[in-house]
């Protein structure tokens, strides 16, 4: 009996221990189990909220600091982008109906103004309020952010594609001016235009076909959103390379501009010399030779003259041009290089107003860009004001030809005359 009770014990004993963990599991608090569920549909709620692709990966504890997203509009910031917006939409406006409506503007180098007028237009418009909704993390949805920070790229890519283009023309009409003349038409010009703008729009737009990262916060912030490869990619393409062939091309073509003006003094001297000869030698070779010599002299030292006014042409056309690129340069650089130090290194903290600051510089080159062509350029000069006389009800004066122009013609009437006289001795 005593056996069999023991073997009873040993055999029960397991159950006991089975009822003991049912009875623990039991006790396990309810309002445990019905917290953990309510968090589980909090999250899934967050993720189904969430669109356009944001990636809700944590919530903020209460202690944590604000998001840069969530600050407040800085109005100081944003009434100053809305006066350079407005600037840079009647200035470029007033450029391109210039253009449109006077027909000595429409020359091969100028279309390549217009085509950075109307970047610049579009920056007004459509980049400056896209700049300042981004300011404060707007638009939400990942598309359409991603949409607004492209398209302040590719204004930016065409610009610059434009400003390289106008130098390659200045370098190829300045360098070899028979084959420009001979070559270079408006249809080639409007061409290459058209190529800035359409390369400037596929490199711009690249993030919106998946080269963009998914940041977890649901903010429009640039260095956010943009992928690093494609940022150093961008600074590559629409910073640094510019630069270098806009630099070679400016110092070649001042080189070279310095060597023709010394061959054209040499020339002028030897013309000089020849004159002198033709006058010493009156009593040897007679009246009659004397008048022959001086005829070729004469137009020997006009044609001089038309290469020396259109060679100043070329050369004040492209020292207008190289200032045009400085500004340029100047205005979009800062930006471009903060923004690839904020994307490589996350712990450099950058103040918001220098930050503020350089967008604001970025934007400013397409209000002033405009004033910049009103100065250095004296066909859009007189048409500007024209037009911004009409505009005020204000009749203009009757315009004056410029001094080169009346340079050039008079040159070029002396040349036919004389020419005819040389060849048709009476």
């Amino acid at each position: 009996m005593a056996l069999l009770r023991v073997t009873q014990k040993q055999d029960w004993g397991p159950i006991i221990i089975l009822e003991t963990l049912l009875t623990s599991i039991k006790e396990v608090p309810m309002s445990l189990m019905s917290a953990l569920s309510n968090e589980t549909c909090r999250l899934r709620a967050n993720q189904s909220d969430s669109g356009g692709g944001w990636r809700n990966e944590s919530t903020p504890l209460p202690d944590d600091e604000p998001d840069e997203s969530e600050s407040s509009l800085n109005l100081p910031y944003a009434l100053l982008e809305a006066t350079v917006a407005l600037m840079a939409i009647f200035g470029n406006t007033l450029v391109i109906v210039a253009f449109k409506t006077e027909r000595r503007l429409r020359r091969r180098t100028n279309f390549y103004i217009v085509s950075l007028a109307s970047a610049d237009l579009l920056v007004g418009t459509l980049g400056i309020p896209f700049a300042i909704l981004a300011s404060i993390g707007l638009p939400r949805n990942l598309h359409a952010c991603l949409f607004t920070i492209s398209l302040l790229v590719v204004l930016c890519t065409i610009s610059i594609f434009c400003l390289v283009a106008v130098s390659i023309d200045r370098y190829w009409a300045i360098l070899h001016p028979l084959a420009y003349s001979r070559n270079m038409r408006t249809k080639t010009t409007l061409y290459i235009i058209s190529m800035c703008w359409l390369v400037g729009s596929i490199i711009g737009f690249l993030p919106l076909f998946g080269w963009h990262e998914e940041p977890a916060e649901e903010a429009c912030l640039f260095v956010k959103v943009m992928n690093y490869d494609y940022l150093v990619f961008l600074y590559l393409v629409t910073i640094i390379i510019p630069a270098v062939l806009l630099l070679a091309f400016y110092i070649h073509i001042y080189r070279v501009i310095v060597r023709q003006r010394k061959q054209i003094l040499s020339v002028n001297s030897i013309d000089s010399r020849q004159f002198s000869s033709t006058l010493a030698s009156v009593d040897d070779g007679g009246p009659q030779s004397s008048k022959r010599r001086t005829k070729k002299d004469n137009y020997n030292g006009t044609m001089l003259r038309v290469l020396r006014a259109a060679q100043n042409r070329e050369v004040k056309a492209t020292q207008n041009l190289s200032i045009i690129v400085l500004f340029f340069m100047i205005c979009w650089m800062p930006l471009h290089t903060i923004n690839c130090i904020v994307a490589f290194c996350p712990q450099c903290h950058i103040h918001a107003p220098v930050m503020l600051f350089v967008i604001t510089l970025s934007h400013l080159n397409s209000a002033l860009n405009p004033l910049l062509y009103a100065y250095h350029l004296k066909d859009f000069r007189a048409a500007l004001k024209k037009l911004i006389l009409s505009i005020f009800g204000i009749k203009p004066t009757a315009p004056q030809p410029t001094e080169c122009v009346n340079c050039i013609s008079t040159l070029a009437q002396q040349q036919q005359q004389q020419h005819q006289q040389l060849f048709h001795v009476p």
